[in-house]
Protein backbone atom coordinates (compact mmCIF):
# COMPACT_ATOMS: atom_id res chain seq x y z
CA UNK A 1 0.00 0.00 0.00
CA UNK A 2 1.38 3.28 -1.34
CA UNK A 3 2.82 5.58 1.69
CA UNK A 4 2.12 2.80 4.24
CA UNK A 5 4.87 2.48 7.17
CA UNK A 6 5.29 -1.52 8.44
CA UNK A 7 6.76 -1.79 11.95
CA UNK A 8 7.38 -4.80 13.69
CA UNK A 9 7.20 -4.98 17.62
CA UNK A 10 9.97 -7.57 19.41
CA UNK A 11 10.18 -7.92 22.58
CA UNK A 12 13.48 -6.89 24.43
CA UNK A 13 13.65 -10.95 25.26
CA UNK A 14 12.11 -12.02 22.06
CA UNK A 15 13.53 -14.61 19.50
CA UNK A 16 15.05 -13.97 16.20
CA UNK A 17 12.78 -12.98 14.05
CA UNK A 18 13.03 -11.64 9.96
CA UNK A 19 12.49 -8.30 9.91
CA UNK A 20 12.31 -8.30 6.20
CA UNK A 21 8.32 -7.79 5.96
CA UNK A 22 8.72 -4.22 7.97
CA UNK A 23 10.24 -1.22 7.30
CA UNK A 24 10.87 -0.17 10.99
CA UNK A 25 11.41 -2.20 14.29
CA UNK A 26 10.31 -1.18 17.51
CA UNK A 27 11.39 -3.17 20.53
CA UNK A 28 9.83 -2.68 24.04
CA UNK A 29 12.09 -3.85 27.71
CA UNK A 30 12.50 -3.14 30.61
CA UNK A 31 13.67 0.37 32.26
CA UNK A 32 16.55 -1.19 33.52
CA UNK A 33 17.85 -3.53 30.60
CA UNK A 34 20.42 -2.02 28.59
CA UNK A 35 19.42 -2.66 25.33
CA UNK A 36 21.41 -2.43 22.09
CA UNK A 37 19.61 -1.62 18.82
CA UNK A 38 20.90 -1.46 15.31
CA UNK A 39 18.03 1.17 13.46
CA UNK A 40 15.42 0.24 15.95
CA UNK A 41 13.38 2.50 17.72
CA UNK A 42 13.65 1.36 21.49
CA UNK A 43 10.44 2.01 23.81
CA UNK A 44 10.86 0.93 27.92
CA UNK A 45 8.56 0.35 30.84
CA UNK A 46 9.13 -0.76 34.27
CA UNK A 47 8.75 -4.17 33.53
CA UNK A 48 9.42 -4.43 37.11
CA UNK A 49 6.60 -2.84 38.46
CA UNK A 50 3.87 -6.10 37.13
CA UNK A 51 6.08 -8.55 38.02
CA UNK A 52 5.88 -7.43 41.56
CA UNK A 53 2.11 -7.44 41.30
CA UNK A 54 2.32 -11.24 39.82
CA UNK A 55 4.81 -12.27 41.67
CA UNK A 56 6.80 -13.60 38.96
CA UNK A 57 6.37 -12.51 35.08
CA UNK A 58 2.87 -11.57 33.99
CA UNK A 59 1.15 -14.31 31.98
CA UNK A 60 1.89 -14.26 28.22
CA UNK A 61 -1.11 -12.71 27.11
CA UNK A 62 -0.89 -10.13 29.26
CA UNK A 63 2.65 -9.22 28.33
CA UNK A 64 1.69 -9.26 25.11
CA UNK A 65 -1.12 -6.72 25.40
CA UNK A 66 1.05 -4.43 27.42
CA UNK A 67 3.76 -4.84 24.45
CA UNK A 68 1.42 -4.32 21.59
CA UNK A 69 -0.23 -1.66 23.39
CA UNK A 70 3.95 0.52 23.92
CA UNK A 71 4.65 -0.14 19.88
CA UNK A 72 1.07 0.93 18.90
CA UNK A 73 2.28 4.09 20.61
CA UNK A 74 5.72 3.94 19.65
CA UNK A 75 4.53 3.88 16.25
CA UNK A 76 2.05 6.75 16.47
CA UNK A 77 4.72 8.80 17.60
CA UNK A 78 7.39 7.34 14.47
CA UNK A 79 4.86 8.28 12.03
CA UNK A 80 4.50 12.29 11.27
CA UNK A 81 0.96 13.44 9.61
CA UNK A 82 2.69 15.90 7.15
CA UNK A 83 0.69 19.09 5.54
CA UNK A 84 -2.84 19.16 6.51
CA UNK A 85 -5.68 18.42 3.96
CA UNK A 86 -8.56 20.20 3.34
CA UNK A 87 -12.67 19.49 2.47
CA UNK A 88 -13.61 21.36 -0.16
CA UNK A 89 -15.48 24.27 2.32
CA UNK A 90 -11.69 25.12 3.20
CA UNK A 91 -11.99 23.16 6.57
CA UNK A 92 -9.07 22.05 8.01
CA UNK A 93 -8.73 17.96 8.13
CA UNK A 94 -5.86 16.15 9.90
CA UNK A 95 -4.43 14.28 7.96
CA UNK A 96 -4.49 10.11 8.04
CA UNK A 97 -1.71 7.51 8.27
CA UNK A 98 -1.69 3.69 6.58
CA UNK A 99 -0.16 1.89 9.31
CA UNK A 100 1.04 -1.70 9.69
CA UNK A 101 1.98 -2.98 12.57
CA UNK A 102 3.10 -7.40 12.95
CA UNK A 103 3.59 -8.48 16.70
CA UNK A 104 5.13 -11.65 17.88
CA UNK A 105 2.64 -13.90 20.17
CA UNK A 106 3.20 -17.04 21.85
CA UNK A 107 -0.72 -17.97 21.41
CA UNK A 108 -1.25 -16.77 18.03
CA UNK A 109 -4.65 -18.40 17.61
CA UNK A 110 -6.05 -16.46 20.59
CA UNK A 111 -5.16 -13.53 18.65
CA UNK A 112 -5.93 -13.39 15.37
CA UNK A 113 -9.74 -13.53 15.64
CA UNK A 114 -9.67 -10.19 17.08
CA UNK A 115 -7.25 -8.45 14.25
CA UNK A 116 -10.53 -6.98 12.75
CA UNK A 117 -12.15 -5.53 15.75
CA UNK A 118 -8.62 -4.12 17.16
CA UNK A 119 -8.08 -2.53 13.37
CA UNK A 120 -11.29 -0.72 13.86
CA UNK A 121 -11.05 0.62 17.35
CA UNK A 122 -7.07 1.68 16.83
CA UNK A 123 -8.44 3.61 13.28
CA UNK A 124 -10.93 5.13 14.97
CA UNK A 125 -9.21 7.06 17.81
CA UNK A 126 -6.47 8.00 16.18
CA UNK A 127 -8.66 8.70 12.67
CA UNK A 128 -5.78 6.78 10.58
CA UNK A 129 -5.79 3.32 8.51
CA UNK A 130 -3.99 0.97 11.56
CA UNK A 131 -4.00 -2.66 10.13
CA UNK A 132 -2.36 -5.63 12.91
CA UNK A 133 -0.67 -9.08 12.28
CA UNK A 134 -0.10 -11.52 14.37
CA UNK A 135 2.25 -14.42 14.09
CA UNK A 136 3.50 -17.24 16.23
CA UNK A 137 6.71 -16.46 18.68
CA UNK A 138 6.76 -19.12 21.11
CA UNK A 139 10.59 -19.49 21.98
CA UNK A 140 12.77 -20.72 24.82
CA UNK A 141 11.35 -17.52 26.73
CA UNK A 142 7.67 -17.73 26.43
CA UNK A 143 4.73 -20.02 27.37
CA UNK A 144 1.50 -19.92 26.64
CA UNK A 145 0.26 -21.54 29.94
CA UNK A 146 -1.47 -18.56 31.47
CA UNK A 147 -2.39 -20.01 35.02
CA UNK A 148 0.99 -20.01 36.55
CA UNK A 149 1.39 -18.63 40.05
CA UNK A 150 4.29 -17.43 41.76
CA UNK A 151 5.01 -15.87 45.44
CA UNK A 152 3.49 -12.22 45.74
CA UNK A 153 3.75 -10.06 48.36
CA UNK A 154 0.51 -8.67 50.26
CA UNK A 155 -1.73 -6.66 47.27
CA UNK A 156 -4.00 -3.91 47.90
CA UNK A 157 -7.19 -4.49 48.37
CA UNK A 158 -9.39 -3.40 45.87
CA UNK A 159 -12.59 -4.19 43.82
CA UNK A 160 -11.46 -2.39 40.72
CA UNK A 161 -8.99 -0.17 38.88
CA UNK A 162 -9.28 3.22 37.69
CA UNK A 163 -7.19 5.22 35.96
CA UNK A 164 -5.71 8.58 37.29
CA UNK A 165 -3.81 11.17 35.39
CA UNK A 166 -3.60 14.14 38.09
CA UNK A 167 -6.47 16.22 35.97
CA UNK A 168 -9.48 17.34 36.88
CA UNK A 169 -11.38 14.00 35.73
CA UNK A 170 -9.45 11.56 37.51
CA UNK A 171 -9.74 13.64 40.69
CA UNK A 172 -12.93 14.03 40.42
CA UNK A 173 -13.45 10.26 39.62
CA UNK A 174 -11.43 9.42 43.22
CA UNK A 175 -14.08 11.21 45.33
CA UNK A 176 -16.97 10.13 42.84
CA UNK A 177 -16.39 6.26 43.06
CA UNK A 178 -15.48 6.19 46.61
CA UNK A 179 -18.89 8.08 47.22
CA UNK A 180 -20.68 5.19 45.37
CA UNK A 181 -19.57 2.57 47.55
CA UNK A 182 -16.41 1.47 44.75
CA UNK A 183 -12.77 0.86 46.54
CA UNK A 184 -10.57 0.97 43.45
CA UNK A 185 -7.27 0.33 42.84
CA UNK A 186 -5.76 3.46 41.44
CA UNK A 187 -3.18 3.39 38.17
CA UNK A 188 -1.37 6.16 36.43
CA UNK A 189 0.73 6.10 33.61
CA UNK A 190 3.79 8.27 33.67
CA UNK A 191 4.98 8.88 30.12
CA UNK A 192 6.87 12.08 30.60
CA UNK A 193 5.49 15.65 30.34
CA UNK A 194 5.66 15.83 34.08
CA UNK A 195 2.79 13.21 34.68
CA UNK A 196 4.64 12.09 37.53
CA UNK A 197 5.50 14.75 39.58
CA UNK A 198 1.42 15.98 38.89
CA UNK A 199 0.50 12.57 40.17
CA UNK A 200 2.31 13.31 43.31
CA UNK A 201 0.71 16.13 44.33
CA UNK A 202 -2.07 14.05 45.36
CA UNK A 203 0.09 11.53 47.22
CA UNK A 204 -2.22 12.32 50.52
CA UNK A 205 -5.15 11.13 48.60
CA UNK A 206 -4.39 7.48 48.23
CA UNK A 207 -2.17 6.11 51.25
CA UNK A 208 0.09 4.08 48.97
CA UNK A 209 -2.92 2.63 46.80
CA UNK A 210 -1.43 3.79 43.48
CA UNK A 211 0.43 1.86 41.12
CA UNK A 212 2.65 3.91 38.46
CA UNK A 213 4.07 2.39 35.84
CA UNK A 214 6.53 4.29 33.84
CA UNK A 215 7.34 4.51 29.97
CA UNK A 216 10.00 6.03 28.43
CA UNK A 217 10.65 7.00 24.61
CA UNK A 218 14.51 6.10 23.69
CA UNK A 219 13.66 7.45 20.28
CA UNK A 220 13.05 10.89 18.28
CA UNK A 221 9.24 11.84 18.44
CA UNK A 222 8.08 13.24 15.12
CA UNK A 223 4.52 13.71 15.56
CA UNK A 224 2.45 15.02 18.43
CA UNK A 225 -1.03 14.23 18.89
CA UNK A 226 -0.46 11.08 20.42
CA UNK A 227 -4.66 9.94 20.04
CA UNK A 228 -3.19 6.22 20.64
CA UNK A 229 -2.36 6.56 23.91
CA UNK A 230 -5.32 5.75 26.05
CA UNK A 231 -4.98 2.22 24.70
CA UNK A 232 -1.43 2.34 26.27
CA UNK A 233 -3.50 3.28 29.61
CA UNK A 234 -6.22 0.59 29.46
CA UNK A 235 -3.27 -2.55 28.50
CA UNK A 236 -2.00 -1.03 31.73
CA UNK A 237 -4.76 -0.92 34.02
CA UNK A 238 -5.89 -4.41 32.28
CA UNK A 239 -2.40 -6.12 33.61
CA UNK A 240 -3.07 -4.46 36.98
CA UNK A 241 -7.30 -6.13 36.96
CA UNK A 242 -5.86 -9.38 35.85
CA UNK A 243 -3.45 -9.18 38.57
CA UNK A 244 -5.27 -7.92 41.78
CA UNK A 245 -8.30 -10.68 40.36
CA UNK A 246 -11.13 -7.85 39.60
CA UNK A 247 -12.88 -6.98 36.47
CA UNK A 248 -14.14 -3.17 36.48
CA UNK A 249 -11.88 -0.86 35.04
CA UNK A 250 -12.51 2.81 35.30
CA UNK A 251 -11.68 5.44 33.22
CA UNK A 252 -13.16 8.93 34.42
CA UNK A 253 -13.88 11.39 31.82
CA UNK A 254 -16.45 14.38 31.58
CA UNK A 255 -18.72 13.11 28.51
CA UNK A 256 -18.13 16.41 26.70
CA UNK A 257 -14.59 15.33 25.91
CA UNK A 258 -15.84 11.92 25.72
CA UNK A 259 -18.21 12.42 22.98
CA UNK A 260 -16.88 15.36 21.10
CA UNK A 261 -20.18 16.40 19.67
CA UNK A 262 -19.46 20.16 20.11
CA UNK A 263 -16.61 19.74 17.57
CA UNK A 264 -16.28 18.95 13.70
CA UNK A 265 -13.89 15.64 12.94
CA UNK A 266 -11.08 17.94 11.59
CA UNK A 267 -9.79 19.26 14.46
CA UNK A 268 -7.04 17.30 16.54
CA UNK A 269 -9.68 16.41 19.46
CA UNK A 270 -9.12 13.45 21.03
CA UNK A 271 -10.95 10.12 20.80
CA UNK A 272 -9.30 8.22 23.76
CA UNK A 273 -12.06 7.61 25.38
CA UNK A 274 -14.99 7.70 23.40
CA UNK A 275 -18.38 5.12 23.72
CA UNK A 276 -17.17 3.52 20.75
CA UNK A 277 -13.63 2.92 21.36
CA UNK A 278 -14.24 1.24 24.85
CA UNK A 279 -16.81 -1.19 23.63
CA UNK A 280 -14.34 -1.95 21.29
CA UNK A 281 -11.78 -2.50 23.62
CA UNK A 282 -14.38 -4.75 26.38
CA UNK A 283 -14.69 -6.56 22.83
CA UNK A 284 -11.28 -7.39 22.60
CA UNK A 285 -10.95 -7.95 26.44
CA UNK A 286 -13.89 -10.60 26.11
CA UNK A 287 -11.84 -11.90 23.35
CA UNK A 288 -8.18 -12.53 24.97
CA UNK A 289 -9.95 -12.95 28.87
CA UNK A 290 -12.53 -14.95 28.03
CA UNK A 291 -12.74 -16.38 31.73
CA UNK A 292 -12.79 -12.66 32.76
CA UNK A 293 -15.45 -9.99 32.66
CA UNK A 294 -12.92 -7.22 32.39
CA UNK A 295 -15.02 -4.54 31.98
CA UNK A 296 -13.66 -0.72 30.98
CA UNK A 297 -16.44 1.95 31.82
CA UNK A 298 -16.76 5.88 32.13
CA UNK A 299 -18.93 6.99 35.47
CA UNK A 300 -18.72 10.72 34.24
CA UNK A 301 -20.09 9.76 30.62
CA UNK A 302 -23.01 12.12 31.52
CA UNK A 303 -21.59 14.84 33.12
CA UNK A 304 -19.91 18.04 32.05
CA UNK A 305 -17.10 19.43 33.45
CA UNK A 306 -17.95 21.49 35.62
CA UNK A 307 -20.56 18.43 37.26
CA UNK A 308 -17.42 16.83 37.65
CA UNK A 309 -15.79 19.43 39.30
CA UNK A 310 -18.92 19.58 41.99
CA UNK A 311 -17.64 16.36 42.28
CA UNK A 312 -14.45 17.33 43.86
CA UNK A 313 -14.86 18.73 48.31
CA UNK A 314 -11.32 19.98 48.36
CA UNK A 315 -10.99 23.05 46.37
CA UNK A 316 -7.22 23.39 47.54
CA UNK A 317 -7.17 20.02 45.74
CA UNK A 318 -8.15 21.45 42.45
CA UNK A 319 -5.16 24.16 41.72
CA UNK A 320 -2.70 21.25 41.75
CA UNK A 321 -4.20 19.64 38.08
CA UNK A 322 -3.43 19.95 35.49
CA UNK A 323 -6.08 19.44 32.00
CA UNK A 324 -3.55 20.83 29.61
CA UNK A 325 -1.79 18.35 27.30
CA UNK A 326 0.08 20.50 24.58
CA UNK A 327 2.81 22.51 25.41
CA UNK A 328 6.40 21.41 26.44
CA UNK A 329 7.42 24.87 27.48
CA UNK A 330 4.56 24.69 30.26
CA UNK A 331 5.58 21.08 31.96
CA UNK A 332 7.58 22.82 34.57
CA UNK A 333 5.89 25.56 34.78
CA UNK A 334 4.43 25.69 38.46
CA UNK A 335 3.71 29.23 40.63
CA UNK A 336 4.93 29.92 44.00
CA UNK A 337 3.02 27.65 45.63
CA UNK A 338 3.68 24.85 43.20
CA UNK A 339 0.52 25.18 41.15
CA UNK A 340 0.77 23.63 37.38
CA UNK A 341 -0.15 26.13 34.73
CA UNK A 342 -2.08 24.91 32.16
CA UNK A 343 -1.60 27.00 28.22
CA UNK A 344 -5.33 28.65 28.27
CA UNK A 345 -5.26 28.23 24.60
CA UNK A 346 -6.24 24.50 23.76
CA UNK A 347 -9.49 22.82 23.27
CA UNK A 348 -9.11 20.93 26.56
CA UNK A 349 -8.06 24.18 28.78
CA UNK A 350 -11.96 25.82 27.53
CA UNK A 351 -13.39 22.75 28.80
CA UNK A 352 -11.55 23.70 32.03
CA UNK A 353 -11.85 27.11 32.07
CA UNK A 354 -15.62 26.60 31.25
CA UNK A 355 -16.19 23.52 34.13
CA UNK A 356 -14.36 25.86 36.85
CA UNK A 357 -15.85 29.26 36.74
CA UNK A 358 -19.41 27.41 36.43
CA UNK A 359 -18.77 24.68 39.34
CA UNK A 360 -19.81 25.51 43.06
CA UNK A 361 -16.11 26.47 43.84
CA UNK A 362 -16.71 29.55 42.01
CA UNK A 363 -13.18 29.72 40.62
CA UNK A 364 -11.93 33.48 40.00
CA UNK A 365 -9.70 34.16 37.09
CA UNK A 366 -6.22 34.26 39.30
CA UNK A 367 -7.22 30.53 40.03
CA UNK A 368 -7.30 28.93 36.76
CA UNK A 369 -3.66 28.53 36.70
CA UNK A 370 -3.58 29.70 32.96
CA UNK A 371 -0.23 31.16 30.58
CA UNK A 372 -2.97 32.82 28.83
CA UNK A 373 -6.56 33.85 29.72
CA UNK A 374 -7.37 35.35 26.27
CA UNK A 375 -11.32 35.40 27.70
CA UNK A 376 -10.50 38.35 30.07
CA UNK A 377 -7.57 39.28 28.54
CA UNK A 378 -7.95 40.03 24.88
CA UNK A 379 -9.46 42.82 22.52
CA UNK A 380 -11.85 40.93 21.20
CA UNK A 381 -12.35 44.39 19.03
CA UNK A 382 -9.74 43.12 16.72
CA UNK A 383 -11.46 39.77 15.83
CA UNK A 384 -12.83 39.78 12.19
CA UNK A 385 -15.81 37.09 13.36
CA UNK A 386 -15.80 35.80 9.86
CA UNK A 387 -12.67 35.85 9.14
CA UNK A 388 -10.03 34.38 11.67
CA UNK A 389 -6.67 33.12 10.49
CA UNK A 390 -6.26 28.92 10.41
CA UNK A 391 -3.71 28.23 13.05
CA UNK A 392 -0.18 26.36 12.33
CA UNK A 393 -1.39 22.90 12.27
CA UNK A 394 1.63 22.00 14.04
CA UNK A 395 0.50 23.71 17.07
CA UNK A 396 -2.62 22.38 19.07
CA UNK A 397 -2.43 25.27 21.40
CA UNK A 398 -2.20 29.32 20.02
CA UNK A 399 -4.75 32.25 19.89
CA UNK A 400 -5.94 31.45 16.68
CA UNK A 401 -6.35 27.53 18.29
CA UNK A 402 -8.42 29.61 20.86
CA UNK A 403 -10.86 31.73 18.83
CA UNK A 404 -11.39 29.02 16.55
CA UNK A 405 -12.33 26.47 19.13
CA UNK A 406 -14.55 29.38 21.03
CA UNK A 407 -16.31 30.19 17.48
CA UNK A 408 -17.12 26.43 16.79
CA UNK A 409 -18.13 25.95 20.82
CA UNK A 410 -20.15 29.39 20.96
CA UNK A 411 -22.14 27.99 17.48
CA UNK A 412 -22.85 24.63 18.97
CA UNK A 413 -24.49 25.95 22.01
CA UNK A 414 -26.27 28.64 20.28
CA UNK A 415 -27.91 25.68 18.04
CA UNK A 416 -28.42 23.63 21.35
CA UNK A 417 -30.65 26.40 22.50
CA UNK A 418 -32.51 27.70 19.78
CA UNK A 419 -33.25 24.44 17.81
CA UNK A 420 -35.86 21.40 17.83
CA UNK A 421 -34.79 18.19 18.75
CA UNK A 422 -35.42 16.94 14.67
CA UNK A 423 -33.40 20.03 14.22
CA UNK A 424 -30.07 18.46 15.48
CA UNK A 425 -30.71 15.17 14.70
CA UNK A 426 -30.29 15.79 11.37
CA UNK A 427 -26.45 16.45 12.10
CA UNK A 428 -26.25 15.28 15.12
CA UNK A 429 -27.84 11.66 15.00
CA UNK A 430 -26.61 11.02 19.12
CA UNK A 431 -28.77 14.12 20.26
CA UNK A 432 -31.90 11.82 19.90
CA UNK A 433 -30.58 9.92 23.01
CA UNK A 434 -32.18 12.36 25.69
CA UNK A 435 -29.29 11.84 28.15
CA UNK A 436 -26.46 13.07 25.60
CA UNK A 437 -29.01 15.68 24.33
CA UNK A 438 -29.71 17.02 27.89
CA UNK A 439 -25.95 16.66 28.74
CA UNK A 440 -25.27 19.32 25.72
CA UNK A 441 -27.90 21.41 26.63
CA UNK A 442 -26.28 21.69 30.40
CA UNK A 443 -23.01 22.04 28.47
CA UNK A 444 -24.46 25.23 25.98
CA UNK A 445 -25.97 26.87 29.15
CA UNK A 446 -22.69 26.90 30.96
CA UNK A 447 -20.67 27.96 27.93
CA UNK A 448 -22.76 31.80 27.77
CA UNK A 449 -22.62 31.74 31.66
CA UNK A 450 -18.86 31.49 31.10
CA UNK A 451 -19.10 34.56 28.56
CA UNK A 452 -21.32 36.54 30.94
CA UNK A 453 -18.91 36.24 33.32
CA UNK A 454 -16.09 37.16 31.60
CA UNK A 455 -17.54 39.77 29.91
CA UNK A 456 -18.19 41.53 33.35
CA UNK A 457 -14.47 42.98 32.87
CA UNK A 458 -14.43 42.42 28.99
CA UNK A 459 -17.01 44.03 27.93
CA UNK A 460 -15.45 43.39 24.49
CA UNK A 461 -15.99 39.75 25.02
CA UNK A 462 -19.96 40.58 25.06
CA UNK A 463 -20.10 42.57 21.92
CA UNK A 464 -17.72 39.73 20.09
CA UNK A 465 -20.18 36.72 20.90
CA UNK A 466 -23.05 39.17 20.12
CA UNK A 467 -21.85 40.02 16.47
CA UNK A 468 -20.85 36.35 15.79
CA UNK A 469 -24.10 34.99 17.00
CA UNK A 470 -26.29 38.18 15.23
CA UNK A 471 -27.92 37.94 18.61
CA UNK A 472 -30.58 40.72 19.49
CA UNK A 473 -30.50 42.85 22.24
CA UNK A 474 -30.75 41.17 25.92
CA UNK A 475 -30.79 37.86 24.15
CA UNK A 476 -27.23 36.37 25.43
CA UNK A 477 -28.41 36.84 28.86
CA UNK A 478 -31.41 34.34 28.07
CA UNK A 479 -29.28 31.68 26.64
CA UNK A 480 -27.50 31.46 30.21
Amino acid sequence: MKGTKRFLIKSGTGSNLSEADSDYTIVVDDYRTETETEDSRLIKYKRGVLNDLFGQSPPPTVTALVELALGTYAADRLVKRGPSGAKDDGEEMLKSRQIQILHPVADVEKWRPIEPELNHAISFISRDNFQYRFIDAIDENQSIDDGADGYRDQLPEADSIALFSGGLDSLGGRFHLAEDGYNPHFVSVDHGRNVGHLVRNFDHLFDGDLTSIGVDEEFYAYEDTQFTRSFMYFAFAAAVAVALDVDDIFVPENGVLSRFSSLESGWTTTRTVHPLFVKSLNRIFDDLFPDRKLEISNPFLDYTKKEVVDRIPNKADIFFTRTCPHPRELSQGKDASGHPYNCGECIPCLIRIIGLVNSEHKIQPDGLMLDKNHLLDFDFSKVNAENIAQPNQSRQSSLSVFLLGLNAHLSFAYRIQTSTQRELVSSNPELLDPDILGLYERFSREIFQTVEFFAADNPTLENYVTEFLSLEDEELANLC
